[in-house]
């Protein structure tokens, strides 16, 4: 749900949208100019926006290297200044009246809802807003969703079946998440015996992120980046191993092994 702007301090990053703002300089709408996101705003957060703003355009650059290309399409990333108003801002059908204290943040293909860092240490856990690089990274992999999301049938994944381990996966991968908070954590599952026994149950318990990222790691080492980026289409799991060219059964064996190896 996006706040109407009437309502909220607005600002916009609409690819040269700024250039008509004759008080900024020419260096400041340039810049402005490469983003293709507008971020929204209750005047509460006119701070927090100032200092998210630049983390944004770098998550943005880090999302359009890993692809290759740009977003295809502008989209809108909402600062919701606290639990409840990030509560409401979940599409009815997605059956979530309250998130979980550890949820933050949700990305789908028109932008990302962002519980604002300026309440996190108050309303949420596990999050620390004085990490900047965990800050950056949790960016990023909103980002990637929105990525996704902008090319894959169900721009909101409300119509896809049995793709999670991959869209948490690939966006646990590009954030760089991966190699830095869940580093280690896919053979720490597989010690520990609580490796997936399929890939439904690649996306839960405490090694979610890591197991995830792991596999599409795991993905892109044996067919190549190109092939992952095909994946973004996939609507249903049947179509994602399809297109990585093994069975269910093989992928994960050959991941077992793989990580056992590392």
């Amino acid at each position: 749900m996006r706040l109407q702007t009437s309502a909220v301090a607005t600002l916009t990053l609409f690819l040269g949208f700024a250039c008509a703002a004759e008080h900024e300089s020419a260096s400041a709408a340039t810049q402005a100019s490469s983003a293709p996101f507008q971020l929204d705003f209750q005047p509460v957060d006119a701070e927090t926006a100032q200092e998210l703003e630049p983390v944004l355009r770098e998550a943005v650059r880090t999302v359009e290297t890993w692809f290759g290309a740009p977003f295809p399409v502008p989209f809108t990333i909402t600062l919701q200044p606290d639990r409840a108003a990030f509560d409401a801002s979940f599409p009815p059908e997605w059956g979530v009246a309250h998130t979980e204290c550890w949820m933050v943040a949700s990305g789908v293909a028109t932008g990302v809802q962002l519980l604002s860092p300026r309440v996190w240490k108050a309303q949420a856990c596990e999050h620390d807003p004085a990490d900047a690089r965990h800050v950056a990274q949790l960016l990023t992999h909103e980002l990637v969703h929105v990525y996704h999301g902008q090319h894959n049938p169900s721009p909101d994944f409300v119509d896809t079946n049995g793709i999670d381990w991959f869209a948490e996966g690939l966006a646990t991968l590009a954030s760089g998440q991966l190699a830095s908070e869940h580093a280690g954590h896919a053979r720490e599952a597989l010690a520990s015996g609580l490796g997936p026994t399929s890939l439904a149950t690649a996306w839960t318990g405490r090694y979610r992120y890591g197991v995830s990222g792991s596999l599409v790691a795991f993905v892109e080492h044996e067919r190549g980046r190109a092939v992952v980026i095909q994946m973004l289409g996939a609507s249903s799991g049947e179509e994602l191993l399809e297109l990585a060219g093994m069975s269910e059964a093989e992928l994960l064996e050959r991941w077992r092994a793989a990580v056992r190896t590392e």
